[in-house]
């Protein structure tokens, strides 16, 4: 009897895990247990000494853990099984995923990624406007992107077809002609004035700092998006989609960086927040000639992060239709930042991460600093979200424009990482 009662139970709650997974945006349910299952793990962990040694040490707290379930419940959120793909797209994805190999062995872009991004032009028509946001003026700057899908990649047509999307835009915030540009490059779902700013504590920087400022909008963002969430398309079941995004925001920024120095800027650094440090660390290995890169809360390997998320279910059927990490790695390589050497000095080069970050995950951080011979990190106690309220990532922000000479330094404070990049 005791035995049924037990079978009874575990198949209700597996009826009500396949409920909560088939309905939108219930996946918030998950957040409380999936905290507490991070918090238990971080405890075992720490008590039992099975952590890997070459992560940061992550201490299980009450405050992490509401941290860690905000993560989850916006993962929760973001989660659509409607848009779950069916076998025939599955089908239709793995077709195309080979094809665009083909193609990549046929250029020799396996070898020589950087075949993939050519030089873009200079960029000369720009039309420009003011704007207010945040409590600042700003100018904004628009320009035809002028970037070309190659035609014998699969799903050229339905790039084309995002019309909005053929308009690249910026947003500049001046201080004074002869002070450093910093590049900011957001993060998904945003490219609007209005959390941008925000998000990268723009006042601070240009009005106490003295930085000029440039915003960056991402394909598919912003005024550019192609439906009501903002870069959707980027994260969808056509997975090539995203590669020709990283291919033209980095076509874009190029083309923006360009214009920056026709017009007199002499120092130019970039700072990217999650998918914007994804392009960011990919404009490293392309972009030569740049001051300061930081990268906040970072991404570095799609396919990892596809398979990370993915449901088990989902998982297994991805591996059924030969879409497993290897085709995914080879998929992404031409806009992989681990495909190419950062052209920026490691000494100029600064990173953050959170130790509790459920959405890019500390193993990306982690393998982006290693690739980049190890510069100097932050590891704070947060999750992916909880950067843009910490003290500490201002901090060492500001220790890095410092220490790059762009600012005067602060007087001092606690070491913020000790020499391998951990707390």
């Amino acid at each position: 009897m005791a035995s049924s009662r037990s079978a009874g139970a575990i198949d209700l709650a597996q009826r009500f895990g396949r409920a909560v997974a088939r309905t939108p945006g219930l996946g918030v349910l998950w957040a409380p247990p999936r905290a507490a299952g991070f918090a238990i793990g971080a405890l075992v962990k720490e008590r039992f000494g099975t952590a890997d040694p070459d992560m940061p040490r992550t201490r299980a707290s009450l405050a992490l853990t509401a941290q860690v379930a905000l993560d989850e419940a916006l993962l929760g959120v973001m989660r659509n099984p409607r848009r779950y793909p069916t076998d025939l797209e599955l089908q239709a994805v793995t077709e195309d995923l080979e094809n665009a190999i083909a193609v990549y062995e046929r250029e020799g872009w396996l070898h020589d990624p950087t075949g993939f991004h050519p030089t873009p032009p200079p960029l000369v028509d720009v039309t420009r406007s003011m704007g207010w946001a945040m409590g600042m003026w700003y100018d904004r700057l628009s320009w035809p992107s002028a970037y070309e899908t190659p035609e014998e990649l699969p799903g050229h047509e339905r790039w084309e077809g995002y019309a909005k999307n053929r308009v690249a835009y910026a947003y500049l915030v001046r201080t004074a002609p002869a002070r450093p540009w910093l590049v900011c490059i957001h993060g998904f779902g945003t490219g609007v004035p209005m959390s941008d700013f925000f998000a990268f504590r723009a006042r601070k920087l240009a009005e106490e700092l003295k930085v000029n400022l440039a915003f960056t909008v991402l394909p598919l963002h912003g005024p550019r998006r192609a439906s009501r969430l903002s870069g959707a398309e980027l994260l969808s079941y056509n997975l090539i989609d995203f590669v020709y995004g990283m291919g033209q925001g980095v076509w874009d920024i190029r083309r923006l960086i360009g214009w920056l120095r026709m017009n007199g800027a002499q120092q130019i650094g970039l700072y990217g927040m999650s998918l914007g440090s994804y392009a960011g660390a990919l404009l490293a290995g392309l972009e030569p000639d740049l001051d300061f890169m930081m990268a906040g809360v970072p991404l570095c390997d799609m396919a990892r992060m596809i398979d990370h998320h993915a449901t088990g279910k989902m998982r297994s059927r991805a591996r059924e239709h030969g879409l497993g990490a290897e085709p995914l790695h080879r998929l992404y390589s031409v806009v992989s930042p681990l495909s190419f050497p950062s052209k920026i000095p490691t000494e100029r080069t600064y990173m953050y991460a959170g130790v509790g970050d459920r959405m890019s995950t500390p193993g990306q951080a982690q393998r982006l600093w290693h690739h980049w011979g190890e510069p100097r990190i932050l590891w704070y106690d947060g999750s992916h979200l909880t950067f843009l309220w910490s003290g500490r990532v201002q901090r060492f922000l500001e220790e890095g424009l410092a220490e790059a000479g762009w600012i005067e330094p602060r007087p001092p404070r606690a070491v913020s990482t000790n020499g391998n990049g951990h707390p």
